[in-house]
């Protein structure tokens, strides 16, 4: 399957600013054998991207398990697609960085490879069938005058099965609690975020007792929809933090998963004399 090279440069657009790189160097340990890639299923192909990054071993990376679209060059011709991106959010991995920088080395952990969701970053409807890798990278070697210019960062590396082998078509790293749908508790759990997330973590748990603290005195419609979600068993989660408007009202960026279908539930909220309620909030789709 080709991914449309404007998918790509769209994903590193919305995810960093773009970088451009002279010189086709690519890096990798000497000396530090590297076991075969089983590209046969998503899980082998991102067990193998993550073995490459922590060897830094970038050619093996972009030779092997990234789709023809990732290996296309940029606009100057000097280096790949994949390598923009990656040199881009991955700045030990820049052959332009100064010493200090690049003497530091990012580990990467696979958290999970699941399909991909209409919530994650880069989504298309023309990756039916795409498989998401979740990968985190821990910069805790850096020095303490480096570790706010080089922050933990979580990724999302969305694999397509080009030719037979399970391969990474479109990705990019964001610094935790950025990248779409990871959103970190708020510390005020008296502030919108806040009580949105008290909002869902009630609903997810089934306690609509609880759920209802955290909703607006004549919001009979959003008790109606909490009352289906738990029937239905079905998860919610806060992609976004909640964005404040006006005078006292609030957007929710909401989705909501049952029986593995992703949809969008949208809703709002606003400021009553016991806080900040949710007021409004239905499914789409």
């Amino acid at each position: 399957m080709l991914l449309l090279v404007g998918v790509i440069v769209l994903v590193a657009a919305a995810l960093a600013t773009g970088l451009a790189w002279p010189g086709w160097m690519r890096q990798e340990i000497a000396g530090i054998p590297s076991a075969a890639v089983d590209r046969s299923t998503p899980d082998g192909t991102a067990r193998g991207v993550v073995a490459a990054f922590n060897r830094r071993d970038v050619q093996r990376f972009v030779d092997e398990l990234v789709c023809r679209d990732g290996r296309t060059p940029t606009d100057d011709g000097d280096m790949t697609l994949a390598e923009e991106t990656l040199y881009r959010d991955v700045e030990p991995f820049d052959p332009r960085s100064e010493a200090a920088v690049a003497a530091v080395d990012p580990v990467f952990a696979l958290e999970e490879v699941r399909a991909l969701r209409p919530s994650d970053p880069g989504y298309d409807e023309g990756l039916e069938g795409a498989q998401v890798a979740i990968v985190s990278i821990s910069f805790a070697s850096a020095p303490p005058e480096l570790r706010e210019r080089l922050p933990d960062r979580k990724g999302a590396l969305t694999m397509v099965d080009e030719d037979g082998a399970w391969v990474v078509c479109v990705m990019g790293f964001a610094p935790v609690g950025e990248l779409a749908g990871e959103v970190p508790p708020d510390p005020d759990p008296a502030s919108p975020t806040g009580r949105a997330q008290a909002f869902i973590a009630a609903v997810n748990a089934g306690d609509q007792a609880e759920a209802r603290i955290y909703m607006c005195s004549t919001a009979d419609e959003v008790d109606d929809f909490v009352e289906q979600t738990i029937a239905d068993g079905a998860q919610l989660r806060l992609n976004a933090p909640v964005t404040t408007f006006g005078d006292g009202d609030g957007s929710l960026q909401i989705w909501h998963t049952a029986g593995g279908q992703e949809r969008r539930a949208p809703g709002f909220m606003k400021q009553e004399p016991d806080g900040w309620c949710v007021s409004v909030l239905g499914l789409q789709g």
